[in-house]
């Protein structure tokens, strides 16, 4: 074989497929549309599974983490005081090296009479050294501003530079006061870099003070690690487990009473549920193979159908193979002529589809999770999204040569195994060549139809499922309502101790009855938690003089807090403001617990014995609490968990300073105004958060499953096309092998119905055919979605009749136009169809 004859190939290749633009429109939409999605998920799945971090050796990175023995799924980070960091750096025997940071928290930055608000993390010294990417702008973080006397630095966010600093390239050597510490800027990150939390504006490194013992216990932070080459995880989590646990015997108050530590890897660790399962996360890793799984069967069906379009346009060409073949043509050429013509039609279904893809992964970010983003946490973040990086498009040049060898088998072995004697005396069209081959058409119809079941189930079961998902009675009205905090700076612990001393209390209520004056504000209420999501555990309750014992979480509020979040009082009355500014001992209990300790009987008015409360200030003790009234039960751990037994104490005992506003505007347009009012009575004040109470639904429990089902619907909805698609192309062609026999029925009296019923009733059988292989292989492939569904069943027959119900409907509507076009056909000129 020559280059000038593979070159010859492709170039009639073109010419041929030029004469038949409808049909080249036609596979190389269809198979764009498989490559363009194929390449998006992957895009996707490639991005976070083996480039989420731009870390040197980031294969070798891996996350310390703590189980909880006696609370299945509360998995946590290990974090550990800089005491205790010392002793693992130098006891290990596994890791290259280790290093620690913080949570974010939020700092004030002064120049001058300008106040800018960060987020900071605080980082060991040699952090930015292990994890390897070199500053934008300036210097990273290095060992030496660790030492006691070096001068106070930071550096900055690529994000943040550009944000608030509008990008100054002059911007190196500014000096802030954070946290009134003088600290001058010494880097600029790139804009990739958001290690140690996406949310950190600012990287501050920790020192030791002078003096400080190598035991102090003041830093506490969060750790990552890299392997020693050759290390497993295995090894590693082995060799940490006997270090930690040396750590707890010295500080037994610091880790659960029953635990184990491994060595996790940083892409499991940022990518798997954490804190208590479903309550923050779905489970991203187990989505993206799922993805992954549907989009290669999507794959299967573009391919299967444009397969079926160039068996059927080769089964059409039979006659000019048999001239190619009188003349010399060897069936090698004929075979290696039809490759040439589905390299061509793939390799134009490459650039379109790398045109579909380069428009997805432009929507793709606005769509998805915001991975590592929890709102102050210190999880290790996600350093990359959706690209068409290198290894994507070597992905999508892959896809081209696998659908341009699964296109072109079917019609070369068509040639290869045809007698094509019989077409240069004009007997070949309509025999049983074309008979058999009809069928093997027949059996790439089914397999999409049986693919495009599994897809369109298993995306019926993900909108059922979220539809379940945003309707679950949460107990309160998060619509409208705006969730903000403000602490002093140099705040430990929270601001609970100090809102509760006598000036606390006057600034925290001057700063509510500034709010209330806000335009578009209806009320303002204080409390303690993320309503929805906390409180995350309880102290144990129960009745005087009964046995039975609880977990009840207790909640702080005031006395606006039942109507700024619409709940529902179902007996007895809400709190009082007398009763909040007093701090008197009384509470409003949910329905669980009502119905929990006493059953059917009234329980308002009863007392309830809460064991080591814990107030503002002083140590724990025995608490009562007198029963004031009853209201529906509140989620407290996301909307899939039940509520847990709850009492709604008064925040003047129990401590609050999170501030809940009810509005009549958007809330989120009123953040700067909020921050305003606070730095109005204490310009020191530094403000959390700002964000409407819906945001914290949709980042820690929506996100995800409403990702997954905004790449499975379209993907479901591409495999419904091509399926129409694949039926009309089937159906076209049946007609025209029977067109004759349609005129000789017609001719000998046959109704133009009955020729309709006939070809409807040979286009159902394939879709039945399809259904029944679909539905049978959905049942037991949904099981691996369970994962990724709430509320409804893996097998739910409600999901599984619609979906047979809608592809019946199209399918029927795809069979239609070829069947009612051969219905109306002249007998007399089907009868001289040639």
């Amino acid at each position: 074989m020559h280059l000038d004859d593979v070159y010859r190939d492709f170039w009639y290749a073109v010419r041929s497929l030029r004469k038949d633009k409808r049909f080249a429109f036609v596979a190389v939409f269809a198979l764009a549309l498989g490559i363009g999605a194929s390449t998006v998920v992957f895009s996707v799945f490639y991005n976070l599974m083996f480039n989420a971090f731009a870390a040197k050796d980031a294969k070798r990175l891996v996350v310390p983490v703590v189980q909880d023995a006696e609370r299945p799924g509360d998995e946590r980070a290990l974090s550990v005081p800089l005491g205790d960091l010392d002793v693992i750096r130098a006891q290990n025997r596994v890791f290259e090296n280790i290093v620690g940071y913080t949570s974010v928290d939020t700092v004030l930055g002064n120049e001058g009479p300008q106040a800018y608000q960060f987020f900071d993390t605080r980082v060991t010294s040699d952090a930015f050294e292990f994890y390897g990417v070199p500053a934008l702008l300036g210097r990273g973080i290095v060992p030496d501003d660790g030492k006691p006397s070096a001068p106070g630095v930071f550096v900055m966010s690529y994000r943040t530079w550009k944000g608030t600093f509008h990008e100054d390239p002059k911007i190196l050597g500014k000096t802030l006061t954070i946290d009134g510490e003088q600290r001058v800027l010494v880097g600029v990150m790139p804009a990739r870099f958001q290690g140690f939390g996406s949310q950190a504006e600012i990287w501050i490194p920790v020192s030791r003070a002078t003096g400080m013992p190598s035991g102090e216990r003041g830093f506490s932070g969060e750790l990552l690690a890299r392997l020693k080459p050759g290390v497993s995880q295995q090894a590693a989590s082995a060799d940490l487990d006997v270090l930690v646990r040396g750590l707890a015997a010295l500080h037994p108050s610091e880790f659960p009473k029953h635990f184990t530590v491994r060595a996790e890897s940083a892409t499991d660790y940022l990518l798997a549920p954490r804190g208590g399962g479903a309550v923050f996360r779905s489970d991203i890793k187990h989505l993206l193979y799922d993805l992954l799984a549907a989009v290669s069967m999507l794959l299967l069906i573009a391919c299967s159908n444009v397969a079926n379009l160039l068996l059927a346009r080769a089964t059409t060409r039979e006659k000019e193979m048999a001239v190619r073949t009188a003349l010399g043509a060897t069936r090698g050429r004929l075979v290696r002529l039809l490759l040439a013509e589905s390299s061509v039609l793939a390799m134009a279904a490459c650039v379109v589809g790398c045109l579909f893809a380069w428009l997805g992964v432009k929507f793709v970010p606005m769509i998805m999770p915001r991975i590592g983003d929890i709102y102050g946490a210190g999880r290790i973040a996600a350093e990359t999204g959706p690209e068409l990086n290198p290894p994507v498009l070597l992905f999508a040049l892959g896809l081209t040569l696998v659908t341009t060898i699964i296109c072109g088998v079917a019609p070369a072995l068509h040639v290869a195994r045809t007698d094509l004697q019989p077409q240069l005396t004009g007997a070949g069209r309509g025999g049983n060549n074309g008979f058999r081959h009809g069928k093997f058409r027949a059996a790439l119809v089914v397999a999409e139809v049986t693919f495009s079941i599994v897809l369109l189930v298993g995306s019926g079961l993900m909108m059922r499922s979220f539809y379940l998902l945003t309707h679950v009675d949460l107990g309160f009205n998060p619509k409208n309502v705006l969730l903000t905090f403000f602490v002093p700076p140099h705040t430990t612990g929270g601001g609970t101790r100090i809102y509760a001393s006598e000036r606390g209390r006057v600034i925290l209520h001057d700063v509510v009855e500034r709010l209330k004056a806000l335009p578009g504000v209806r009320s303002v209420a204080v409390e303690d938690t993320i309503v929805g999501y906390g409180p995350g555990r309880g102290l144990e309750a129960s009745v005087p003089g009964s046995a039975h014992s609880e977990e009840a979480g207790l909640l702080g509020c005031d006395e606006n807090f039942l109507k700024t979040l619409d709940m529902r009082l179902i007996r007895g009355r809400w709190l009082s403001e007398r009763e909040v500014t007093n701090a008197q001992y009384v509470g409003a209990i949910n329905q669980r617990l009502a119905r929990d300790f006493f059953g059917d009987a009234d329980p308002v008015g009863q007392q309830i014995r809460v064991k080591a409360f814990v107030g503002p200030v002083g140590p724990p003790q025995d608490a009562e609490f007198q029963v004031v009234g009853v209201v529906a039960d509140v989620k407290n751990a996301g909307p899939q968990q039940p509520s847990m037994p709850m009492i709604f104490l008064p925040y003047t005992v129990r401590g609050g300073f999170v501030l809940l506003l009810k509005t009549t505007v958007d809330p989120a347009s009123l953040g700067h105004a909020v921050q305003e009012q606070v730095w109005a009575v204490e310009r020191d004040e530094i403000v959390g958060m700002a964000r409407p109470l819906e945001d914290f639904l949709q980042r820690f429990t929506y996100s995800t499953p409403e990702f997954g089902l905004f790449i499975a619907v379209p993907l479901a909805s591409i495999s419904l096309l091509l399926v129409v698609i694949g039926v009309f192309s089937v159906m076209a062609y049946t007609v025209s092998l029977r067109t004759q026999e349609i005129g000789v029925r017609m001719a000998l009296g046959a109704q133009r119905a009955e020729i309709l019923r006939m070809l409807l009733r040979a286009g159902f059988m394939l879709l039945a055919v399809g259904i029944f292989v679909g539905v049978f292989a959905s049942y037991g492939l949904t099981r691996f979605l369970a994962s990724q569904i709430w509320g409804v069943s893996a097998t739910d027959p409600w999901t599984f009749g619609a979906v047979v119900g809608l592809v019946v409907m199209t399918g029927l509507a795809a069979c239609w136009l070829p069947a009612r076009r051969a219905a109306s056909v002249d007998p007399l000129v089907a009868l001289r169809y040639e």
